[in-house]
């Protein structure tokens, strides 16, 4: 386009399409020609249809009056509530999509909103690019419109609060769906191995994510009991199991989805309430082997039959982790997922016959679960990773869960 003095209508309407275009590229090449053509279009509207120069919160709140608006109409220009929120009361300036859709739905000039705004200074010590944006965008956290790395770096606080906001989360503060501080079972607090506790929040974002399209019956906490964990533990035996348990648990009102972990989490699993107040367990399969698939599974199941009723933290597990010696609620699901087998005395009888694949596989027939579940037990107990190999059920799981 031609830059020049706007002098008639015409030329307004042209100048305003190619601002218009300009805002949509998100080219920062273009912050020059922005400013010129805010410029010309500005000084062409104060000659013709001058409304004087009010801040653009009072401009808005002046087109609301006329137009007998509401905040919640405002979402459509501004993405959402708490974005509407944040512009209205000073905390956050308008952002270059917000201006657009406020002089095109509104009619509110380029001149008053792009104008500086008085906003009370920023006091957060971190930033939303701290989160591990590359990696949660090479595992498919963010939109299909958002086309690479660098566009979610640089569309981050946007993304993550977008991401945080539908599920209830904080930014920046580690909760259980919103609500309370989590239940941390990690290697982070015995070895060099240190948690990134933004990644682990990301991912607790992502999988609760996953459940929002999902509309489960409510779920009945006093029937998820040890019954119930060995009836699902059974499910093992057959070729599809773990996706036969994720319709069981559907079944049942609970929540299970698999998402691969968060570079620095560590983690295998975890159990938290979900934002239709269902319960929800995520898993990593950072180890794809049945055995230890089996082993989180009623360990997360633990969780929600023991603890969940009784609180509203999350809890997070990294089943290499050292458990803390004052940690009663992981001995408690370490206990009942062994127990989901076969109790304590009836396992050390078994446990003497194991010499033999042959004596895995009978008496995995014997308690109708997989091989991969027997095998998997002895072999930590015994402390020896070196037998049973071909019976514990390697690179099964991803391939079944992550299509």
């Amino acid at each position: 386009m031609n830059i020049k003095i706007i002098r008639n209508s015409e030329e307004y309407r042209k100048a305003t399409d190619y601002l218009d275009d300009l805002l949509s590229s998100g080219d920062q090449d273009n912050d020059d020609l922005i400013d010129i053509m805010t410029l010309l279009i500005s000084n062409y509207e104060k000659e013709h249809f001058d409304i004087g120069l009010p801040d653009p919160v009072s401009a808005i709140e002046h087109r609301m009056d006329q137009q007998g608006l509401s905040r919640k109409d405002l979402i459509q220009y501004m993405g959402s509530q708490s974005r509407v929120s944040e512009v209205m009361n000073g905390k956050a300036s308008l952002s270059l999509s917000m201006i657009k859709n406020l002089h095109e739905g509104l009619g509110i000039s380029y001149e008053v909103l792009m104008q500086d705004q008085k906003l009370e200074p920023d006091l957060r010590k971190v930033n939303y690019e701290d989160y591990p944006i590359t990696a949660m965008f090479k595992k498919g956290f963010f939109p299909k419109a958002i086309k690479s790395a660098s566009d979610a770096k640089a569309k981050a606080e946007e993304l993550i609060r977008d991401m945080f906001e539908a599920v209830n989360l904080t930014p920046f503060v580690m909760s259980g769906a919103g609500t309370a501080a989590p239940h941390l079972r990690s290697a982070a607090h015995t070895t060099n191995k240190r948690m990134d506790s933004l990644a682990l929040q990301a991912w607790q974002a992502k999988v609760l994510h996953k459940t929002l399209d999902k509309k489960l019956p409510k779920c009945q906490l006093d029937s998820i009991d040890l019954p119930f964990l060995r009836e699902t533990l059974k499910l093992s035996r057959l070729e599809n199991g773990p996706l036969l348990a994720k319709e069981e648990l559907a079944n049942n009102g609970i929540h299970l989805v698999f998402q691969e972990h968060l570079p620095k989490t560590y983690l295998d699993g975890a159990a938290m309430w979900g934002v239709d107040s269902n319960p929800v367990i995520g898993m990593t399969i950072r180890y794809d082997r049945l055995d230890n698939f089996w082993f989180v599974l009623m360990h997360e199941l633990a969780h929600v039959s023991r603890h969940l009723k009784d609180s509203k933290e999350a809890y997070f597990d990294d089943i290499d982790g050292v458990k803390d010696s004052r940690d009663d609620k992981e001995d408690e699901a370490d206990q009942m997922a062994l127990d989901a087998l076969v109790k304590k005395s009836e396992w050390e009888k078994y446990c003497a016959l194991l010499t033999t694949p042959d004596s895995v596989l009978n008496l995995a027939r014997t308690l109708k679960v997989s091989p991969a579940v027997i095998a998997g037990r002895y072999r930590k107990e015994v402390g020896d990773y070196r037998i049973y190999n071909r019976l514990i059920g390697s690179k099964e799981v991803r391939k079944m869960v992550f299509p």
